[in-house]
């Protein structure tokens, strides 16, 4: 059984960033999306449409200290930039050596038993580490197999919202039930 509070690695691009240029107001309404934009390498700024209740849950499980919430992304260290024009509290950056370039991500096929997902190895050492895993990436359903979260059981919770809207009201009550499990966390819903 895990012990501990819950690691969240919490991908941005189609999970609190829709990766859309009209937000999907079938899954939240039109007022409740925000666009901003975030430095990325190079001072680069990239537009950013999030929606304002998956933004609320994540200050909330935060404040509340049910996960302890890591960024898990190719944004990499340019993560806090998009805390910071989001609003979000200041978490940290998983350490991810495995990560090389944005260029060699591209490069990379998407599926392969030879090559190694470079977002996994971080997942299996939050496993490793005996801590419950919460993981939300839209990327999990082309890199992971069904088989590979089906064997860590009840101890992490592996989500992959639509690209295009990020983060579902459902995919967030189920990460709320999800917490409730792990003694000393109230719910949120």
């Amino acid at each position: 059984m895990a012990k501990g509070v819950p690691i969240w690695l919490l991908d941005i691009d189609g999970v609190i960033n829709a990766v859309t240029d009209l937000p999907d107001r079938r899954v939240w309404r039109g007022h409740q999306w925000v666009r901003t934009a975030a430095a990325s390498n190079e001072d680069i700024e990239w537009p950013i449409l999030a929606a304002t209740p998956v933004l609320d849950f994540l200050r909330r499980v935060h404040e509340q200290g049910r996960a302890e919430i890591w960024w898990h992304s190719t944004w990499q260290h340019n993560s806090v930039n998009v805390g910071t024009a989001l609003g979000l509290p200041s978490w940290p950056v998983r350490d991810c050596p495995e990560f090389v370039s944005m260029d060699a991500v591209l490069a990379s096929p998407l599926v392969s038993r030879k090559h190694t997902w470079w977002k996994l190895p971080a997942a299996l050492r939050v496993l490793d580490e005996g801590r419950p895993l919460l993981w939300t990436d839209d990327d999990v359903r082309h890199q992971l197999r069904a088989a590979d979260t089906r064997r860590w059981g009840n101890r992490a919770l592996v989500l992959a919202p639509p690209v295009q809207a990020g983060l579902t009201p459902r995919q967030l009550r189920r990460i709320d039930r999800w917490l409730r499990r792990w003694p000393g966390r109230p719910a949120l819903t």
